[in-house]
């Protein structure tokens, strides 16, 4: 199968099912790599956090904002 065949059958998932894929694609990369992403991923919430405390931004309940980002993945 190419990439996008495979991106294109992972959209048809259920959340679930594709939380799975996910994380176990994840822990196919390198352990340098793997570190890099966490330590960006910590980076941007301490990023969002300070912007939350500062009321810069406002807080939407995460299955909202997954069920959204879902949404737009699929189409």
């Amino acid at each position: 199968m190419t990439k996008d065949q495979i991106i294109a059958e992972a959209r048809k998932l259920d959340l679930a099912d594709l939380e799975d894929v996910v994380e176990e694609l994840l822990g196919t990369l390198p352990e340098d790599r793997q570190a890099f992403i966490d330590a960006a991923w910590l980076q941007e919430a301490k990023r969002r956090d300070a912007a939350f405390e500062a009321g810069e931004v406002t807080a939407s309940p995460v299955e909202e904002v997954l069920t959204r980002i879902l949404s737009k993945a699929r189409k």
